[in-house]
């Protein structure tokens, strides 16, 4: 051992203060991988967000056409939500139909609003032998007991309803986007 007051040779000095050129070249490699990383994560999310907004609207536009369906009486529901405009409640042409619009999202094809009610209907006919388990179909409509072919239309007291959004996403020619909400409406 040295006595306090003998300074350690030059070799040794040099040892203890500063980073090696390997220990600089160590950590400039770590913090090129990690700004690497940080970047595709930003990239990601940036694809990402189109999408996430894409699929707000839709679920927003979903949430207010089940309240635009609970705001007619049950008797009235069918002939004003579905495809036939021959038995709008108000005449001919005054309902707005099984489809809709949505601002902000594409239709996927040209000419077809992105939003529609689906109703269990077979050729006109509300359908309990319809089958979609989503809907919980086939079942009994009419709570008479039984799951029958009949027209229920006029006696129905429970009614399933979808309502589907299907869009084009922006920046994607071949791809669609969808988006469904299910509801049973009572008639009591």
């Amino acid at each position: 051992m040295l006595p306090p007051y003998v300074h350690p040779p030059r070799a040794v000095r040099a040892r203890r203060s500063g980073f090696s050129l390997v220990e600089i070249v160590l950590v400039l490699a770590i913090l090129s991988v990690a700004s690497a990383m940080y970047a595709q994560t930003v990239a990601s999310s940036r694809r990402l967000d189109p999408i996430a907004q894409e699929t707000a609207i839709a679920a927003e536009a979903a949430r207010i056409a089940l309240e635009r369906l609970r705001a007619v009486p049950p008797e009235r529901l069918l002939a004003t939500f579905d495809d036939d405009p021959g038995n709008d409640p108000d005449g001919a042409g005054t309902a707005p139909g099984a489809r809709f619009a949505v601002e902000g999202l594409a239709p996927s094809a040209a000419g077809v609003p992105v939003g529609r009610y689906v109703f269990p209907l077979v050729e006109g006919r509300l359908a309990e032998d319809y089958v979609d388990a989503l809907l919980g179909l086939p079942r009994d409509l009419n709570g008479d007991g039984l799951v029958d072919s009949g027209d229920h239309r006029a006696d129905w007291v429970i009614l399933p309803i979808e309502v589907r959004l299907e869009w084009s996403p922006r920046g994607s020619m071949s791809a669609t986007r969808d988006f469904s909400l299910y509801t049973m409406i009572p008639r009591l």
